[in-house]
């Protein structure tokens, strides 16, 4: 169970601000005044607003049944200013949009269930002399029924678990009831019960539950290269104040945690937020983390979102940061990048395409994560650093090539980190890929750029022969693995399973509000294809001009790839056997049908256009195809793009 969508209204510097959270890991980024802090303590509103409000109906209340859990009434629904810990505002219109309490706060929270189920709890608040009026909105006796049975967990069904940004731990610190504990946490001052929050995970019936949270913190610090123990002589029954001491190398005296470094505090105080479960069912657990990484190393960072990542299948996190440290280890999916307005729809990074940039570009393609980086620490040297931290270097011929990629890679269950070269063109891949090689192999970050970088080209001219062997010799020759396509360019990969290209299109045009028989649209795509692969819209392949014009081709690529490879003769033919070549490449194509080995993006564009023509709509390769890559899933996966799984 989740959060899905979170509406925030009139509160504090937002207007109208909606987001769609990840099930997961959200973490927002931003410049500073961006708004972090407020969806945190708009998420932490919301939640004390519920528990304020739940109570159990009575037997002689006519719109209850009796028994059932409810939010509010009309007695209970006045609140001292005083008595709201989640928010930090010093003066009560702080709190108002523009500091105008005529408008009233309304928080707004779509929760999605594990089985799909979605049920919407609004939070109206408005100012009553200097008292919170907090009201449930739009709720009935039916829809009391149908919340009492999403939620199971009563009275407290969603766990909240609030981190400050820093670990102020007391010296002394008095055994305290676990109410008093779940307000501290409320409170944003759950640092002074650290020991008490250890302590109930020390005394938990699983003897192990507390060796499994010193294990994540031992990986977290040190990388289990050492380790973290904690101990404790305190009993409840027994002590006024709990006191737990450190050890974290062999031979140590034990000390006080109060001793320990911040960041080590810090750690412990986070961790715990995600141990919280043991032994405490909730519906729903949610986990806001304020700059968890204010105090920690970089490596650190980079563990840390390993362990709440991990957590996060039962738990839904939430943290802020403008660490750029953090913003790279982080999946670009878990990314939301927040703009100081009052006014906005945010979704994760993941969503949309990456920007398209000047024309003719080549060099390192920029990262989604290059905008929203650049805005926090203003620099220049991103791309680069993207490139030797990816996992996967990709060499692509133009901008349209990583945008297209880095759709299709989202597919996967856990995309991997790719930067995009942008070469700007195939010719200039010979010409220049082995001055690549030079400079990459010299610039290492576990293993060398070159050891990572992966080349994805279209075969264009070249026969089946060459398109088969050309990357096994590349991969051979100079250790570059290399990926060529059976389709003329990656556009007419549409063309290599037609029923599948009816499916996807279907989808696209549902997009944009047209529906579409995908029967009638496959239908089409077959008759089109065939008729166009026959018929005078597509250049006559069997024209004398068209083969020279690939010879050419042919003839331009031969003394690069020669060169490159080392091989005086792997193309080699001459000029005049080189045309020979390409003609009977042509031939092959046409008497099998595999016309798409023959097709250019304009092609596709041709026969899409006539498929989709009663539609009205129009398909523009160079503006339509990105839109197209958006609509895949695993339903529409063609086979051509399989290499990508493998990168």
């Amino acid at each position: 169970m989740h959060i899905k969508r979170f509406c925030v209204s009139n509160f504090k510097a937002f207007e109208e601000v909606v987001i769609h959270f990840n099930s997961d890991v959200n973490i927002f980024t931003g410049i500073n005044n961006a708004g972090k802090t407020t969806v945190l303590e708009a998420l932490a509103l919301w939640h004390e607003c519920f528990a304020k409000l739940i109570r159990q109906a009575g037997k002689r209340e006519k719109n209850y049944e009796k028994g059932n859990w409810v939010l509010g009434n009309t007695q209970v629904k006045y609140f001292p200013f005083e008595q709201i810990n989640s928010v930090r505002c010093p003066n009560f219109d702080d709190l108002f949009y523009q500091r105008d309490r005529r408008r009233r706060i309304k928080l707004s929270a779509d929760i999605a269930s594990d089985n799909g189920e979605i049920i919407t709890i609004c939070f109206v608040i408005s100012d009553s002399g200097m008292n919170y009026k907090i009201e449930l909105e739009s709720f009935t006796k039916y829809d009391f029924e149908a919340f009492n049975s999403f939620f199971s967990q009563f009275p407290m069904p969603i766990g909240f678990y609030y981190a400050s940004p820093i670990a102020a731990i007391q010296q002394i610190e008095s055994f305290a009831t676990i109410p008093q504990i779940n307000d501290a946490i409320v409170s944003r001052i759950s640092a002074r019960v650290l020991r008490n929050r250890l302590y109930s995970l020390y005394r938990n019936p699983d003897s192990m539950v507390f060796k499994r949270y010193l294990d994540d913190v031992s990986f977290v610090l040190f990388n289990a290269r050492q380790r973290l123990e904690l101990t404790t002589s305190s009993d409840v029954q027994r002590d006024t104040n709990v006191v737990f001491n450190a050890v974290t190398s062999p031979g140590d005296v034990p000390k006080d945690i109060a001793l320990l470094g911040s960041g080590t505090i810090q750690i412990l105080e986070i961790l715990l937020n995600v141990y919280h479960s043991e032994g405490q069912a909730k519906d729903m657990n949610l986990i806001l983390l304020d700059e968890p990484d204010s105090h920690i190393h970089r490596d650190i960072q980079n563990r840390l979102l390993q362990v709440l990542t991990h957590f996060s299948r039962n738990n839904q996190v939430f943290m802020t940061t403008h660490n750029e440290a953090l913003i790279r280890s982080a999946e670009v999916s878990h990314l939301f990048h927040l703009e100081p307005k009052a006014n906005a729809v945010y979704k994760n990074l993941n969503v949309l395409p990456l920007q398209k940039v000047k024309p003719r570009f080549s060099g390192i393609y920029p990262s989604a994560t290059k905008p929203l980086i650049s805005a926090i620490v203003q620099t220049n040297a991103l791309d680069f650093i993207n490139a030797v931290e990816s996992e996967v270097l990709l060499f692509v011929e133009g901008e349209d090539d990583a945008r297209t990629f880095d759709i299709l890679l989202r597919q996967q269950i856990r995309p991997k980190k790719v930067a995009y070269w942008v070469l700007g063109g195939v010719s200039k891949v010979f010409d220049h890929v082995l001055h690549y090689k030079t400079v990459l192999t010299n610039i290492k970050n576990q293993k060398t750029l070159w050891d990572k970088s992966v080349l994805v080209i279209d075969r264009d001219f070249l026969n089946d022969e060459h398109q088969k062997t050309l990357p096994d010799k590349l991969q051979t020759q100079i250790g570059l693995k290399t990926f060529i396509s059976d389709a003329y360019t990656f556009e007419s990969t549409l063309l290599t399973d037609l029923p599948k290209a009816a499916r996807l299109i279907t989808k696209w045009l549902a997009a944009k509000g047209t529906n579409y028989s995908e029967q009638v649209l496959e239908d089409a795509l077959m008759n089109i294809y065939h008729l166009h692969a026959t018929k005078s819209k597509i250049p006559d392949w069997n024209n004398s001009d068209f083969s020279e014009q690939m010879a050419y081709l042919y003839r331009n690529a031969r003394e690069k790839l020669n060169a490159v490879l080392g091989e005086k003769k792997y193309i080699k033919e001459n000029d005049i056997q080189l045309v020979a070549l390409v003609q009977q490449h042509i031939q092959h194509c046409i008497s099998s049908g595999s016309y798409y080995k023959l097709m250019k993006k304009e092609d596709v564009q041709i026969i899409v256009n006539e498929a989709i023509g009663p539609t009205g709509v129009v398909f523009d390769i160079e503006t339509d195809f990105i839109e197209l890559m958006l609509c895949v899933d695993k339903s529409v996966w063609f086979n051509a793009w399989d290499f990508l799984n493998t990168l």
